[in-house]
């Protein structure tokens, strides 16, 4: 497929109906194309291969593995540096905030620099060892600190890497390898994870430089780490009505600007009033006519700078999370040690031990993801469905590993002041930030899909596309298009039923999926006598320990069946898929729970004894989970679900459910409606 050619998922989209999500996929779509080039992977990604083949090979699977056992422990003195700060009180103030003498700390032992190269004043360490670094912070109570350097990394100081020239590295890096605090702007009051909709703009003034405009709900919102005397990257359209979407980087003025006799510009910032990430900045931004010198435009496009940036941010997400649960485990079992109740201790009951479990599960699973995708990208495998993976399974294994530590603690879980209650917010938070889970999931659905639907299902999305058109070529009205040829549509539209099945018939790529599916078919057929044959009889699995041979094994044979499920999936829903969201998120949920499985069981083949029982037991757990969900054999029952999801959702929209009558909506914090609405003041924030 070209370039400029749309994909399938984008026409499929415009052929169902609708236009709006066709648009947002399409340009979504040429953002992704860009970065693929941009990083030049040289493999297809890891579960991509898993579900379609060629599988890949277990020295690949366990990389992740080795090299967190390579890193860990190579460099201590920052983390030594922010614990002892921890340890004499000094790392938060009275309000709960970081201290700046804790960010002094650090900075001086270059973590705020870590992966900036030496020659621009960093240490100049691997993403791999940045893991460590953060995982180790969130473990011990640092949690705050830990996501205040990955957003100073990975799309702060990431991005001008990338993608500054050197003007920009020379000038912006040492400053952020000092401690300077660097954030990116790219939400707003009006607009969230839908970055192709940014409202922000600039415009050139008489000399050539910029002007920025973002006011009102074009406010840049829950930005962390922008701050009065900060240095920003702004992602903003090139004028007022552009279609182009440029990256500017700003130092931000020490103290909010009004205009007057000296000043031609405004620039207000305030927190944004989030209940989580309490302990660091987080803040919403208004600028009018606020000047930009016109060599801070970084050349490339602002939202494709993001989606770059990303994976190793997702891959931090990861660390934060396993540290965080490394941390709620030894609190809780501590907990379970010390406290004696029916029968004697509580860590002498099953069920407080399983809890136990799960919160250890994730932090392996986490750790095991996040090094596993570290790796793969170290070795120019696209990262593809994994990075996705990692932030969605990591982001929900710290809340469910939240809920199983408060059944261990009991009520003194949420003690105000303790690190597990603080930490209480920020894990729920992980599965919102960069994009909520379950839409994270459909889209790593489609990436590790889309290859196999533009070779093998494109003839059949095309047939009923051409059904859909009139004679002189332009699309039938909504309601009357087609989204499926089966029995039904054969009786209510036989013309057209006909003429879809005709044209599929004799396209060449329809028979070459017939193909796929006898060779497939064939394939697995040879397969079946060998599942006779214990794990330990092949090669591929004699690698692991004992205990975790048969889930590795369990996995591989259950990712190799997806591709059936996906089929199937297309078979029956046809051009509907694209809209059908509960079965492409219990799609990707089923991939993603194999994933971690084989992921936590080549992790732990590397490790001790401990670590191996941790795995068997998060297989476990993670493969009860998986045979929970149904999908080709839950058809009836999920397509009532899809009517019951209809009709209840037509109601809420129409305002017209009674279980909400009698209660007026609370106004929101920022309201976008009013493009008017200005900046909420309130007392500037402190730097």
């Amino acid at each position: 497929m070209k370039d400029h050619e749309e994909s399938t998922t984008a026409r499929a989209l415009a052929s169902a109906g609708d236009a709006d999500s066709a648009r947002d996929v399409g340009a979504l779509d040429d953002v992704a194309k860009a970065v693929d080039l941009r990083i030049g992977s040289a493999q297809v990604g890891l579960v991509e291969r898993l579900i379609f083949g060629p599988a890949p090979n277990t020295a690949e699977l366990g990389s992740g593995g080795r090299v967190a056992r390579e890193v860990s422990g190579t460099e201590r003195t920052a983390i030594e540096a922010a614990l002892e700060m921890f340890v004499r009180g000094e790392a938060f103030s009275a309000d709960g905030k970081l201290t700046q003498t804790l960010r002094d700390t650090v900075a001086a032992n270059k973590a705020y620099g870590y992966t900036v190269p030496a020659a621009f004043g960093g240490a100049e360490k691997s993403y791999a060892e940045l893991a460590v670094l953060e995982e180790a912070l969130a473990a011990n109570g640092l949690g705050p600190l830990a996501v205040e350097i990955s957003g100073q990394l990975t799309i702060g100081a990431g991005s001008i890497l990338e993608y500054g020239d050197d003007h920009h590295r020379s000038t912006y890096l040492p400053m952020v390898a000092e401690g300077h605090l660097m954030a990116f702007g790219l939400t707003e009051v009006g607009v969230g994870v839908n970055a192709k909709k940014i409202q922000a703009y600039v415009e050139e003034d008489a000399e050539g430089n910029y002007r920025l405009f973002a006011d009102g709900d074009k406010n840049k919102l829950w930005i962390t780490n922008a701050v009065h005397g900060g240095i920003i990257g702004i992602v903003a359209r090139d004028g007022r009505a552009g279609k182009n979407i440029g990256l500017f980087i700003a130092e931000l003025p020490d103290h909010d600007v009004h205009r007057d006799g000296s000043n031609d510009y405004e620039f207000h910032l305030e927190p944004s009033g989030v209940a989580a990430f309490v302990a660091n900045f987080n803040s919403r931004l208004h600028f009018d006519n606020f000047p930009i010198p016109k060599q801070n435009r970084i050349p490339a496009d602002g939202v494709e700078v993001l989606f770059y940036c990303l994976r190793m941010g997702r891959c931090m997400l990861a660390a934060m999370a396993s540290g965080y649960q490394r941390m709620l485990a030894c609190d809780a079992s501590h907990y379970a040690i010390q406290r004696h109740g029916v029968g004697g201790p509580v860590i002498r009951h099953e069920i407080p031990r399983l809890n136990l479990g799960k919160i250890l599960g994730g932090a392996l699973l986490a750790r095991a993801l996040c090094f596993l995708s570290l790796q793969q990208d170290a070795d120019g495998v696209d990262l593809a469905g994994l990075r996705d993976i990692t932030k969605s399974a990591s982001a929900s294994a710290g809340v469910e590993s939240m809920v199983a530590c408060e059944h261990v603690l009991g009520g003194r879980g949420f003690h105000a002041g303790t690190r597990v209650n603080d930490a209480r917010v920020n894990l729920h938070l992980f599965g919102v930030v960069e994009g909520e889970d379950d839409l994270i999931l459909m889209g790593m659905t489609r990436d590790v899909t889309q290859r196999f639907v533009d070779r093998h299902l494109a003839p059949m999305l095309q047939a009923i596309q051409a059904a859909n058109l009139t004679d002189e070529g332009e699309l039938l009205p909504r309601e009357e298009r087609l989204l499926s040829i089966g029995p039904l549509t054969m009786l209510r539209h036989p013309k057209r039923s006909f003429a879809a099945i005709r044209k599929l018939l004799f396209d060449y790529d329809f028979w070459r999926l017939l193909a796929w599916i006898a060779a497939n078919a064939a394939s697995d057929f040879v397969r079946l006598p060998l599942r006779l044959l214990p794990a330990s009889c092949f090669g591929r699995y004699r690698i692991l320990p004992p205990t975790l041979r048969s889930h590795a094994r369990f996995a591989e044979r259950a990712l190799r069946r997806m591709r059936w499920t996906y089929l199937g999936m297309s078979m029956i829903f046809q051009l509907e898929l694209t809209r059908a969201q509960i079965p492409l998120q219990r799609f990707g949920k089923c991939v993603e729970l194999l994933v971690s499985i084989l992921a936590v069981c080549h992790h732990a083949a590397s490790g001790d004894e401990s670590e191996q029982r941790i795995a068997r037991l998060e297989a476990l757990l993670l493969k009860d989970k998986y045979r929970g969900i149904r999908i080709m054999s839950g058809l009836r029952s999920m397509a009532n679900m899809r009517s019951a999801v209809g009709a209840l959702g037509q109601s809420i929209e129409q305002e017209s459910c009674s279980m909400m009558s009698g209660i007026n909506p609370q106004a929101f914090g920022h309201p976008w409606e009013d493009a008017k609405q200005p900046a909420l003041h309130s007392a500037p924030a402190k730097t």
